[in-house]
């Protein structure tokens, strides 16, 4: 699979260990997706503030908005789900909502593991079912659906739900509904499961080992890994050449610290150390293509903190290039 491939998938499910920027890569390939003229639905199954401050505006839970031209965000909510869900089966509110508040039938979801996952699954299912236009006209609602999945354990179990239900309930409806689900996530030809990890040593373990269990519990297609954060070197060959002429030019060294007497320690400290993180970078990019494999997209590490829509637009912009380059 190369990275272009992606772009012809509709649905792209993001997994990855806790801190790796997993939100923010969702955001960014979402974007990259739009730009290359796609009506995309980025969904967060776990709700947090980063899409709030990606997109600088209020993002509710269980309503799709609507942040940029052809962008649509949904933060999903499992019991808003499974209400829509019963309403969708009852055909009746009133009804539907008389049996979500029946006692035993909440103590019976209370109990039930799973359904959950399974709900939420499910609205991903239904999002992905939506058309718009009639006839000959008549296409998908969405192009691409980005799915921004639990983290690294918790997203494997979230995404073999269908396929443990589907083993428990061997006939009637729920049964046909599972196996909908499960025919979804392991379509290859709809369905791809990313994976974002960082340049350091536990992560890339953690997304190596996340692709070995996908292959062996989902069965699901696996595509792009993200390498997020990677610092870039500052200076090529010859500009390195050049700083080191001036390190051992005692003279010049001396007529810098008279010039910038507070802050040519400072600089060259600096240097040193995103030198450093440069080559720790370029080592786990390294082990990353020879655990992992292609395909692989890097993605430079923007600022200390959270990132900004200004940011994700350079993120997106890379995985662009990453897909015109045929990697």
């Amino acid at each position: 699979m190369k990275v272009a491939d992606l772009f012809k998938k509709r649905i792209a499910f993001m997994t990855g260990k806790g801190g790796v920027g997993k939100t923010t890569v969702s955001a960014a390939l979402a974007l990259a997706a739009r730009d290359m003229g796609k009506n995309v639905l980025l969904v967060e199954v776990d709700e947090s503030p980063t899409l709030r401050y990606i997109f600088n505006r209020e993002i509710p839970v269980y309503k799709e908005i609507t942040v940029a031209e052809r962008l649509t965000v949904l933060t999903l909510d499992p019991d808003k789900a499974l209400e829509e869900y019963v309403i969708l089966q009852i055909k009746v509110a009133m009804a539907a909502r008389m049996i979500l508040n029946n006692r035993i039938f909440q103590y019976f979801m209370q109990a039930a593991p799973g359904w959950r996952e399974l709900v939420t699954v499910g609205k991903i299912w239904y999002e992905f079912q939506q058309t718009t236009g009639r006839g000959r006209d008549k296409r998908p609602r969405y192009d691409m659906i980005v799915v921004d999945s639990p983290a690294t354990g918790h997203g494997v179990s979230f995404l073999k739900v269908p396929s443990v239900f589907l083993n428990i309930l061997k006939i009637g409806w729920m049964q046909g509904q599972a196996g909908d689900l499960q025919k979804m996530l392991t379509d290859g030809d709809t369905t791809v499961l990313n994976v974002v990890t960082l340049p350091e040593e536990m992560p890339v373990n953690e997304a190596a080992a996340m692709r070995e269990m996908a292959q062996k519990h989902l069965g699901m297609t696996l595509g792009v890994t993200f390498v997020n954060g990677v610092h870039e070197a500052l200076f090529d060959a010859a500009d390195d050449s050049g700083l080191q002429k001036l390190k051992d030019d005692a003279e010049a060294m001396e007529r810098l610290a008279s010039i910038f007497p507070d802050r040519a320690e400072a600089l060259f400290s600096a240097e040193s150390d995103r030198r450093l993180r440069a080559g720790l970078s370029r080592h786990y990019l390294d082990q990353a293509n020879e655990r992992i494999g292609p395909p692989l997209v890097s993605l430079s590490h923007q600022h200390m903190g959270r990132v900004d829509f200004d940011g994700v637009k350079i993120m997106a912009a890379a995985i662009k290039k990453a897909a015109d380059g045929g990697m």
